[in-house]
């Protein structure tokens, strides 16, 4: 059964919020329309979403907010009410048939406009979660927009108990990310040196002990939790993608060398069973030339041909990050998430793709957003590893209520069970369990 949605015009912004509302969350179809005579002559289940009421015979009303008319980007008034279990902006009237104007308030958020307008960046020139609307007014931890469209299907099913939508079920993906590979092998002699050095002038004699442990064999290397992953993610059948970061050395950028045969190795064992993506190094975030370099070296090592990526530090700047990484051929992106705090950075648990508010339009870029990382839970939240296990099914009890994607961000040096990541792979474990519940 389609949707009739009358409106006066027909934007770029309008199409996209409307294809992931309707199509991609509820799985209904629908077509536009702005000549009102085939509106109103029209027998299907109809809209008008509109600035003004009009009185139309079996038709419904949504008091159209201005902002997916527009094309240009300016701070918005925005005022956030509660609204039954979680919160909304883009009031409506009392003659439309729901009180909030869900597709602009759901293109505000997913296409990041505020990210867009002047804002106080932190250290790293980053949006940082407390910058956002979520944040500010406490519905970061809801995927609100998921949480609408259900509230949408509710009403449309008073007027049309007829219509169908799509059954949507939960799922989990886990992803690594591997900014180190190990924390004392295959550094090259001069990076060991330096750091055995750095260890003796600050008198941390545990971890010079444990470093000459390793490699003299009697230890595990602290960040190499990789046979662990393997056994953990085939016990519960869990689908994990791992990110590689494969830029030279530099101040943010500390991997082995991606040239060395070690770091070869591991490549290829992690992907000869599961999916990879690059991880864009903090020096690539200004330059497109180091994303297509990094992404040819993996693919070189992994005999694959790379689309995803998760860049590192989480650098995300708009439009800027995405264009760059649709120019270098990445498909789809999973940074679209907070290290600050668990929850849902576009309102959302579900992919959406990229709408670039700069030339008004739909990119070929789908973005994967991810509910929570574990240096946020750990370094950022100062939660133990039972306290962050509790937050871990809080976040996912809200992604199965609408029934889901929930994708965690993880790094190998957090799961090796060593100095303060001990017990973590603990954690890591009851968060396999509890996605099974």
């Amino acid at each position: 059964m389609n949707l009739l949605i009358y409106s006066l015009k027909i934007t770029p912004r309008l199409n996209y919020i409307f294809d992931f509302i309707l199509i991609e969350l509820l799985g209904i179809s629908y077509s536009f329309t702005n000549d009102l005579d085939t509106f109103v002559n029209s027998s299907s289940i109809k809209i008008q979403y509109s600035p003004n009421y009009t009185s139309i015979p079996n038709s419904l009303f949504l008091k159209a907010d201005k902002l997916l008319f527009e094309s240009d980007i300016k701070t918005q008034n925005i005022e956030v009410l509660s609204w039954r279990e979680t919160k909304a902006f883009f009031k409506t009237d009392d003659q439309s048939f729901i009180p909030y104007d869900i597709f602009a308030a759901g293109f505000y958020l997913l296409s990041r406009y505020e990210e867009y307008l002047p804002f106080e960046h932190d250290k790293y020139g980053r949006f940082g979660a407390d910058q956002s609307l979520a944040y500010k007014h406490n519905f970061i931890k809801q995927p609100v927009v998921d949480i609408w469209a259900e509230y949408l299907k509710v009403e449309l099913l008073k007027y049309y108990p007829k219509l169908k939508f799509k059954e949507r079920k939960f799922h989990f993906i886990s992803t690594i990310d591997i900014d180190n590979a190990y924390a004392y092998l295959h550094k090259g002699i001069f990076r060991s040196i330096s750091s055995s050095a750095k260890l003796l002038l600050s008198f941390k004699w545990n971890e010079l002990i444990e470093k000459i442990r390793v490699h003299q064999g009697k230890s595990v290397d602290p960040y190499d939790s990789y046979q662990f992953l393997e056994k953990i993610h085939s016990k519960y059948n869990v689908p994990a993608i791992y990110f590689f970061l494969t830029a030279k050395y530099a101040k943010y950028d500390k991997n082995i060398s991606p040239d060395s045969k070690q770091f070869n190795q591991l490549v290829k064992f992690i992907s000869k069973d599961y999916e990879i993506g690059i991880h864009p190094s903090y020096a690539s975030n200004r330059n497109v030339n180091n994303v297509k370099s990094e992404k040819e070296k993996l693919e070189k090592l992994s005999q694959k041909e790379i689309t995803r990526s998760r860049q590192h530090f989480l650098m995300l700047k708009f439009p800027e990050t995405y264009r760059n990484l649709i120019m270098s051929g990445i498909e789809e992106d999973y940074s679209m998430g907070y290290v600050s705090v668990t929850g849902f950075r576009a309102g959302t648990c579900i992919p959406f793709h990229f709408f670039d508010l700069e030339a008004n339009e739909t990119k070929n870029l789908k973005i994967t957003p991810f509910a929570l990382m574990d240096v946020g839970l750990k370094d950022y939240n100062r939660l133990d590893a039972e306290e962050a296990t509790k937050e871990i099914e809080k976040i996912i009890e809200n992604v199965k209520k609408v029934q889901g994607l929930f994708v965690s961000l993880w790094h190998n040096e957090s799961l090796g069970n060593k100095r303060k990541w001990e017990n973590w792979k603990y954690t890591y474990e009851k968060m396999m369990k509890y996605t099974k519940m």
